[in-house]
């Protein structure tokens, strides 16, 4: 009777892993749009207002991690900026995740995003770190996938007011191979 009950729980974990394994397949063909080498055009908002935007350039490299369960992500921007990024998709949460560090944070970003096939949307939401006394601030990246092109749009929500204020927007173009 153990051995039984034994192979019938074996299996039902194995239907089970295989059930998830496939609702992660789909989940993770969203990360493949993102694979390759990317341009960046970037421009954040003037400081004051009537003033010009600031503009930068920048490399995206995205490679897979061993499996293509997760995404890794490597940023560098005119020599002045660098971030590292991984995310993928966690079954449990039925969420995408995703962790950041760059050089001008002293902290890992932890990100939860959502995928909107009909419009071709990701969101990420996550907190942004404020010098002390205040409190974090909410952060939400929305990026829209056009093809070899991604825009990511980046607003912090603040904490008290729930006001959204832009922070920049990114335009990827994916590089072509020769």
């Amino acid at each position: 009777m153990r051995l039984a009950v034994a192979a019938t729980l074996l299996l039902a974990s194995a239907c089970a892993h295989a059930a998830e394994n496939a609702v992660v397949a789909s989940e993770l063909d969203v990360l493949t749009m993102e694979e390759g080498i990317w341009d960046a055009a970037i421009e954040f908002p003037p400081a004051t207002p009537g003033e010009a935007p600031t503009r930068a350039s920048g490399v995206q490299t995205n490679t897979f991690v061993t499996g293509r369960r997760w995404i890794r992500n490597d940023f560098e921007v005119d020599a002045k900026y660098g971030g590292h990024g991984t995310w993928g998709y966690d079954p449990r949460k039925q969420r995408y995740v995703g962790i950041w560090v760059d050089s001008n944070q002293d902290y890992i970003r932890l990100d939860e995003g959502t995928w909107d096939a009909a419009s071709r949307t990701m969101t990420w939401i996550s907190e942004l770190r404020q010098p002390d006394p205040h409190p974090p601030a909410k952060y939400r990246m929305t990026e829209v996938f056009r093809g070899d092109t991604r825009v990511l749009t980046m607003t912090a929500i603040g904490a008290k007011s729930g006001k959204e204020i832009p922070l920049g927007k990114i335009t990827f173009t994916r590089r072509t191979h020769h």
